[in-house]
């Protein structure tokens, strides 16, 4: 950045005054006056001096505030549907039925320490190491096509010896169709070694601005040069992935089948082709996770599935989760009891109870909590021993642990927040009747309704709101949500499983892929597994 910058707000008053500082708040230069006065605002603005920002490139420094889509209007909501900064007029015109939409503030709030920068910096890391390498096959390509080039020529040389004079021409012929098509093929991965050279150079700055505006702007301003940067590296990414998959010329020489009585039948020295062949070439990340792009278009497979008469004859499995040591812990709702098993089923063992299980969710590595029924929350030492109950009023159904709270559906329209020791910390009203119930890691709990088909959210600080409903989804049951937060209902009527997430939603499962009236739903992050419970006396364990 040049020294001779001038303060924008002194030249929007007609004074022209050096800058000293920037404000990533702001997105401009400021002298020493606003640079004091833009430390004194509420909250204060990140004011960093000039010396530290030079290195920084002017589309980072100079990220507008205001949407792209209506020029007048600042920036202050993200949609996390469309992952894009929008504003408010954007609302009503593309994003009217976006789920959810927060505030910018909200979106950038721990983005220093988010995933989200972390992917991006480990996606830079990686195209620079490919573009590195492709840089380095380019360069033996580079080589192997002049050896080619001086191989053929010392071959066709060698033969022109054995011919006649008459051929001289026939050789000058082909020497030229030689030089013609190397120079082809030389011009072809120059020019791809260009766009790599010029990649490498764009991924430098990138990784130097990132690593700048980590230290030295605001979250804000740091949330929308990560985003920018995300598209500008996505579209990178494509650019050498169409690089990895293009072909790569070379010279391959054919010479005539008549090569040893060529005085008499040949007719030329050979003919010279470009053959393009693939070059192996380091992976990019964004191809080796290639299901979290498309996630929607890869189906969901059955790996296997038990009876549950394997547990026990007469027993009525619908409920469970998955615990540590590759176990499960199943509900027998037509019993006091609870079954611990290996996931295959073997190994059986009875944890009897109190009351009648309902639900069931791991509350840490050594204890699960159970809904039983109007005795309220029974918690489960994973030693395979019954622990004290936790009193709640009502009947108690649904049941999800995050945080240290449980949450528990234990009357009507009503969801209730205790602690381990039965201290009820709060109590939410909702205008739908909860069923059954689970949080994601942020403390948001998703509900499905025990009168509707529809799905709600009810966000940490209590908010509620619908968030998903289909003529598709009937009779919705369980609900769980995975390692990526996408959530995962049941249709016990309609026979299926339903899948929402940022990108949308899609029926993941059906009766054709053996799912029949499913009660129950559990979720593995460390091994990405799906857990459904049917009511035909069967679970079944879905790969992701």
């Amino acid at each position: 950045m040049a020294d001779s910058e001038l303060c924008a707000g002194c030249q929007r008053h007609n004074e022209d005054i050096k800058a000293v500082s920037w404000c990533s708040d702001c997105s401009e230069l400021v002298c020493k006056s606003c640079a004091r006065a833009h430390e004194r605002m509420s909250p204060p603005h990140k004011v960093v001096p000039m010396k530290e920002i030079q290195q920084l490139s002017s589309s980072l420094l100079k990220l507008s505030k205001n949407c792209e889509n209506h020029p007048d209007q600042k920036i202050v909501l993200f949609c996390c549907q469309h992952d894009k900064v929008i504003c408010d007029s954007c609302v009503p015109v593309s994003h009217q039925n976006c789920k959810p939409i927060i505030s910018i503030e909200k979106a950038a709030r721990g983005v220093k320490d988010s995933t989200a920068i972390s992917d991006l910096e480990r996606r830079l890391d990686n195209l620079s190491k490919v573009t590195d390498n492709i840089l380095g096959k380019t360069g033996i390509t580079l080589n192997n096509l002049t050896k080619s080039r001086n191989s053929i020529k010392k071959r066709v040389t060698e033969m022109k010896q054995r011919v006649l004079a008459h051929l001289d021409k026939i050789e000058a012929d082909i020497l030229k169709d030689i030089d013609t098509k190397y120079k082809y093929c030389n011009d072809t991965v120059s020019r791809n070694e260009y766009g790599v050279k010029s990649s490498i150079h764009s991924l430098s700055t990138w990784k130097r601005d990132l690593k700048s505006l980590k230290q030295n702007t605001s979250e804000i301003h740091l949330f929308r040069a990560v985003k920018f940067l995300d598209a500008k590296t996505h579209q990178k990414e494509l650019d050498i992935r169409e690089i990895q998959k293009a072909t790569v010329p070379i010279l391959t020489y054919h010479p005539p089948e008549e090569e040893s009585n060529m005085k008499k039948l040949i007719q030329d020295l050979g003919t010279i082709t470009v053959d393009n062949i693939p070059v192996p070439m380091s992976v990019l990340d964004i191809d080796q996770q290639g299901q979290f792009l498309v996630k929607n278009e890869k189906k969901l497979s059955l790996t296997h599935s038990i009876q549950t008469t394997k547990l026990g004859d007469g027993d009525y499995i619908d409920s469970g989760c998955f615990i540590p040591g590759e176990s499960l812990l199943l509900g027998d709702s037509s019993g006091k009891k609870l079954y611990v098993c290996k996931l295959d089923g073997s190994k059986p063992k009875i944890i009897n109870l109190d009351s009648f299980p309902q639900r069931i969710t791991l509350y840490d590595h050594n204890h699960a909590v159970v809904s039983v029924d109007n005795e309220g929350i029974q918690i489960i030492n994973l030693t395979l021993k019954p622990g004290r109950i936790i009193k709640v009023d009502g009947i108690c159904i649904g049941i999800t642990c995050v945080k240290d709270k449980i949450w528990v559906k234990n009357q009507d329209n009503t969801l209730t927040i205790v602690d381990i020791d039965g201290r009820v910390l709060n109590t939410i009203q909702t205008t739908f009747n909860p069923w059954n119930i689970c949080a994601n890691k942020d403390g948001d709990v998703y509900c499905t309704d025990h009168y509707s088909d529809k799905v709600y959210l009810i966000t940490s600080d209590g908010k509620e709101r619908e968030i998903y409903s289909s003529p598709d989804l009937r009779g919705t049951d369980d609900v769980v949500v995975d390692d990526r937060g996408d959530v995962y209902v049941s249709g016990y009527k309609s026979n299926n499983i339903h899948r929402i997430s940022n990108d949308g939603h899609d029926i993941v499962l059906t009766a054709d892929d053996g799912i029949k009236q499913p009660y129950g739903l559990s979720y593995n992050c460390e091994t990405r597994e799906l857990l459904v419970i049917n009511n035909n006396y069967e679970f079944g364990f879905i790969s992701k």
